[in-house]
């Protein structure tokens, strides 16, 4: 595939994609004006984007000698009979029984490539000089060098008062300014014969008349300019450039223009153009079939210049992407802009990212901005779950922590009650609903599993992974993380690197030491993007790349914050590769990868996947209850054997309520192993550590105390009074003593 863009210029459009082409015939039939007609100006209103600027140029071409065939029925031509009406009553006023329009004179005139009023008057005059002086066999050259002294004479007077900065009007010199201006009025005494405007129109017109062609001035971009320029333009050509026989062709924003004219007050303006412009054809609104079939070419043809060809999981969304495309834009130039920016997307995501999403993603980004920037921010309302790639900054808090669990518990939450959770970030008014089914398109399926293997953004993973590519931030390299994937040797050399080191231009080491909190940012950044990988990975060797994360998980000694982001880390990619192993492995492969977990992993990532694989209704493997029973006993063991071993703190009391949640929320083992613990001084010591760091980290507002581990809290309450640790648990006591069974928190 090709990585070459193909943009697209926002020049009007050569081709008629509208079915315009009969309309611009019929009108460019009535422009040219016959002999003894007045002049005529003529607007073409639409919105920035709307077509004008093509419409003009299927008048143009019309124009030309090889437009001029026979005209065709439209369902517009009503609209013309306006034109020729005026164009007729025109001509007769002036005693022209036969007005049958000679062969025009056509001149562009673009004001925005102008800077300053004076700059474009001067400009337009002689663009029209040129014009009349390209036909010398009928005095084209004499008419054009008498318009030439017309505008000279209209510019001479702006000229002296330049010479006097300081004078605005004529009228304003006085006699006070004495002497001082002896030497100005002596100038203006010289040049006063040549300031005579209307001798200079009168030869103008005789000019004109003698030429025996009509003029079409076609004036494109005008609401384009400041409001003085749009002002100064119009007063042109209502006032300085009223010639008969001679048509301008106006294409403009009616409310621009209008604001300008008024001052910003468009209703006083839009008087004042109704005065100016005789006839005015407002573009009509294009309809979302137009655009639909718009952005359907030119997607289409985008596709087959990047040689990119759709995958069958991407054909299904493909024509309500393109749909979704054309309701997000308001005109064919939204939709051009789109087109370039899949120029850019495309050949970097193709493989990663499902291209129907691609399409309606940056469809959205252009419409709403803001809105892509709330998804970059706020990708739980949107994905459902955090991106994979760890957290940035510093080690959070604990109350960060929490925040962001309860967060992600009212997404899902939301998302299971069918409401949209990204609801608040959706722009106000008319657009609202337009962008809520864009985003409906993008995230509805978050929680399914064709949004991860469909490559779909839905997924957290694949959102992340496309967000970097399509910004300058550096991102590992589809094959770089491929050839990880797919060989455990360089996945191990890979997670045990450190110095803070990015994925490209990895340090590989086989140091197997304690993780720090770098290592531990670095190596979840790493894990999230093979996260995301892993879908795309022809060559995926799982179960050797999950005795790797296994061997990792066992590293992870303790359960404080910045060891819990990692632990997810590891447990998240192991259940991307479970998944994935449940659509390419056997039943008997599949199932010695999620028992080699059980058995290996560190006691709390093994209880995760446990949670989230065996007991997820729709994984194959809960299809076997005796194997997952199996396999759940095998962990309790674990557990047990653990306990003894030593464990204490948070991790305790995680693992002792997994116990009781893989034992159908029985507590009768766990109240049997928590008061053999609480019996020697030691096992109390541990037992309470947890309390002790609620109370230590002012956690105990956030995590309310909750006993229910403890078969009698009275009587662990006797138990601390009597021992060592009385001193330093007093303060639990009083709620020991007062906890009542089935309570929940204090």
């Amino acid at each position: 595939m090709t990585t070459k863009p193909f943009f697209h210029s926002d020049r009007p459009a050569e081709k008629d994609a509208l079915g315009w082409s009969d309309f611009a015939e019929n009108l460019a039939r009535s422009l040219p004006l016959p002999e003894g007609s007045e002049g005529i100006v003529v607007g073409i209103e639409g919105e920035w984007g709307s077509g004008k600027s093509t419409l003009i140029g299927l008048i143009k071409k019309s124009l030309l000698p090889e437009g001029n065939t026979e005209p065709k029925p439209s369902i517009w031509k009503s609209m013309l009979n306006g034109l020729a009406k005026l164009i007729k009553k025109s001509s007769l006023a002036k005693g022209n029984t036969d007005p049958k329009p000679s062969k025009p004179i056509i001149i562009e005139f673009n004001p925005w490539m102008v800077s300053g009023t004076e700059a474009l008057v001067e400009t337009l005059i002689i663009q029209i000089a040129v014009g009349i002086g390209k036909n010398p066999e009928k005095d084209g050259l004499k008419t054009a060098s008498k318009l030439l002294r017309y505008g000279a004479a209209i510019a001479e007077p702006l000229k002296i008062l330049k010479c006097f900065p300081g004078i605005a009007f004529i009228g304003n010199i006085s006699e006070a300014a004495g002497n001082a201006f002896e030497g100005f009025n002596k100038h203006i005494e010289k040049n006063l014969s040549k300031i005579d405007l209307s001798k200079r129109k009168e030869d103008v017109v005789e000019g004109l008349n003698k030429l025996g062609q009509p003029l079409i001035i076609i004036i494109d971009d005008l609401d384009r300019l400041p409001p003085e320029e749009i002002r100064s333009m119009i007063q042109t050509v209502k006032a300085v450039l009223d010639f008969p026989r001679t048509l301008y062709l106006l294409a403009y924003d009616r409310s621009i223009v209008a604001r300008a004219l008024g001052s910003n007050n468009e209703e006083d303006g839009l008087r004042y153009l109704e005065k100016i412009v005789q006839v005015a054809y407002p573009i009509p609104p294009i309809s979302q079939r137009q655009l639909k079939k718009f952005a359907e070419e030119k997607i289409s043809n985008l596709l087959t210049e990047l040689s990119i060809t759709l995958r069958l999981f991407e054909k299904s969304f493909y024509e309500r992407a393109i749909a979704q495309a054309a309701s997000l834009s308001r005109h064919m130039r939204d939709i051009v802009r789109i087109v370039n920016r899949l120029s850019l997307v495309l050949p970097i995501i193709y493989k990663e990212v499902n291209v129907a999403d691609a399409i309606v993603f940056e469809a959205l980004s252009q419409r709403f901005p803001e809105l892509r920037e709330n998804i970059c921010n706020h990708p739980l309302h949107f994905c459902g779950r955090p991106f994979p790639d760890g957290i940035s900054g510093d080690d959070i808090s604990a109350e960060e922590w929490t925040r962001k669990e309860d967060e992600l518990a009212l997404t899902k939450k939301a998302q299971r009650n069918g409401d949209s959770h990204w609801a608040e970030f959706l722009p106000k008014g008319k657009e609202r609903e337009v962008a809520d089914s864009a985003c409906q398109f993008l995230f509805s399926s978050s929680s399914d599993s064709p949004s991860i293997y469909g490559l779909r953004m839905a997924d957290p993973g694949r959102m992340a992974r496309y967000l970097r590519c399509t910004t300058i931030d550096g991102v590992p390299d589809a094959e770089e993380i491929h050839e990880i994937l797919s060989d455990p040797v360089k996945l191990e050399q890979a997670l045990s690197v450190s110095d803070n080191k990015g994925i490209q231009g990895l340090d590989m080491t086989t140091d197997t030491q304690a993780l720090s909190v770098s290592d531990n940012k670095e190596i979840s950044s790493l894990l999230g993007w093979l996260s995301a990988y892993i879908p795309s990975c022809s060559t995926l060797n799982i179960e050797g790349c999950i005795e790797k994360l296994i061997d990792k998980s066992q590293l992870v000694v303790g359960f404080e914050t910045s060891h819990k982001i990692i632990s997810k880390a590891i447990s998240e990619t192991m259940c991307e590769f479970l998944k994935h192993a449940a659509r390419t492995l056997d039943e008997r492969e599949r199932e010695r990868c999620f028992l080699n977990i059980v058995e290996g992993a560190s006691i709390h990532v093994s209880a995760y996947i446990i949670l989230n694989e065996g007991r997820n209704e729709n994984h194959p493997l809960s299809k076997d209850n005796a194997f997952l029973k199996d396999s759940i006993k095998k962990w309790i063991d674990r557990a047990r054997e653990a306990i003894k071993g030593g464990l204490d703190g948070e991790l305790l009391h995680y693992v002792l309520y997994r116990i009781s949640d893989f034992q159908n929320g029985s507590r009768d083992e766990v109240h049997t192993i928590t008061s053999e613990m609480c019996g020697t001084d030691d096992g109390l010591a541990r037992f309470l550590s947890y309390f002790n760091y609620l109370k230590t980290n002012n956690l105990l507002e956030i995590h309310s105390l909750d006993f229910d581990l403890i078969k009698n809290p009275k009587d662990l309450a006797k138990r601390i009074e009597n021992s060592d640790l009385n001193e330093q648990y007093s303060w639990l006591i009083k709620p020991l003593a007062e906890w009542k069974i089935g309570q929940k928190g204090i």
